[in-house]
């Protein structure tokens, strides 16, 4: 998950802090994230003691649930999806068992080539309901692509998939149910990576379901984060896009279907990429959305930052604030030892059998990678650090 694709010395990350801001305002109170007092990085996974194979890794951001049995299931997985499970989600350790492999098909139409498990939501921890993000990288199949690198030939839609058993096990329809695709098939605007990619978490508000899905755009469609809704989530052909009115816009299946019949999205305001995720704060009942943000020369910023935003209907999102910077997966700087991406941000005590809620406290989960000879291999660490929300008035 390469466009998804942090807290080594505490002190100097703190140190980099911009000065707090004010954002999201809530009945005359306003709200800020920042790094709890004494947050500490703390490792969840290890690569260098617990990883399976070479690239058994952190790929995407934190998605969790308790299941039927009271554990809680995680994946911030790599393709090949392996769940992290514990007591509790500061407690949860990896395991080498798959849970979904997509069958690297040559055929762009399968949607099969490489998949994450992006999203989860269940109700009774038995039965979930997943987006998948998948990748058909044209360059690894023969004749495929024109160019010879990943980025240029890589194509992208967003699947969904089930679990009937917990989440140990994941199956797709054949073929894959799509919930957001580009109107155009892999082999069109090759040159740049195209598509719909890396969905948020799923979280439910007044009786729907919410995710957010990025964009780069093309024929037709602007590049962008756009708002998807379905009002049934047992049916992945329910999904239907923020058209900037109203949710009208149905995914349409471009080797399936009349490309002619898909309709644009409306990329949603000051959200300028792809989401890491979004809780409901519990206390303002706002809505807060991080980022993993590359370098910003016009602010100042070198290595990137990780920002968030705030909203009270998932629609209109309050401007950029900046919780912390440090390297991220965009930096250039070869002199980096680490470099971080796919913030998430969850609450362990969160009532939410999904996590979509989160306390005054919560942790911000990320992937640190450890660079060497300026490039970025498969030693790749989960880590999350405490952050905490603080109500400031006027």
């Amino acid at each position: 998950m390469r466009n998804g694709r942090i807290l080594l010395r505490i002190a100097p990350l703190l140190a980099a802090l911009l000065p707090a801001s004010l954002a999201g305002a809530a009945e005359g109170s306003r709200y800020r994230l920042e790094l709890a007092p004494g947050a500490q990085e703390e490792t969840v996974f290890d690569w260098s003691k617990e990883h399976c194979q070479e690239w058994h890794i952190p790929d995407a951001p934190l998605r969790a649930f308790r299941d039927d049995k009271g554990e809680v299931v995680a994946f911030a997985s790599h393709y090949r999806n392996r769940p992290l499970i514990g007591s509790g989600l500061d407690r949860i350790k990896t395991t080498c068992s798959i849970s979904f492999e997509a069958k690297n098909s040559a055929d762009p139409s399968q949607f099969s080539d490489m998949s994450w498990i992006a999203a989860t939501w269940t109700k009774n921890g038995r039965d979930i309901y997943a987006l998948m993000h998948d990748e058909y990288h044209a360059d690894r199949h023969p004749g495929a692509c024109q160019f010879k690198d990943g980025m240029a030939c890589w194509y992208n839609v967003v699947t969904a998939a089930r679990s009937r058993d917990g989440g140990q096990s994941f199956k797709v329809d054949d073929p894959p149910a799509v919930v957001a695709a580009p109107a155009f098939k892999q082999e069109v605007g090759q040159g740049r990576h195209r598509g719909f990619f890396n969905p948020s978490n799923i979280i439910e508000k007044d009786g729907a379901w919410y995710a957010l899905i990025a964009t780069t755009g093309g024929e037709g469609q602007r590049g962008g984060t756009c708002l998807y809704r379905t009002t049934d989530i047992s049916d992945p052909k329910a999904w239907r896009a923020f058209d900037g009115q109203d949710f009208t816009v149905r995914a349409v299946d471009p080797y399936r279907e009349d490309a002619a019949q898909a309709k644009p999205c409306q990329p949603l305001k000051v959200l300028p990429t792809v989401v890491g995720s979004i809780t409901r704060h519990e206390a303002s009942g706002l809505w807060l959305a991080i980022f993993h943000l590359g370098p910003d020369p016009k602010q100042g910023i070198a290595g990137g930052r990780v920002a968030y935003s705030w909203s009270k209907d998932l629609i209109k999102w309050a401007p950029l604030q900046t919780l912390l910077t440090h390297p991220t997966m965009w930096s250039k700087d070869c002199g980096d030892r680490e470099r971080y991406a796919y913030g998430a941000v969850a609450d362990p005590a969160s009532p939410s059998r999904n996590f979509e809620t989160t306390g005054d406290e919560a942790y911000l989960f990320m992937t640190k990678m450890h660079v060497a000879n300026c490039k970025m291999g498969p030693q790749r660490d989960l880590v999350r650090i405490k952050v905490r929300i603080v109500k400031e008035t006027p």
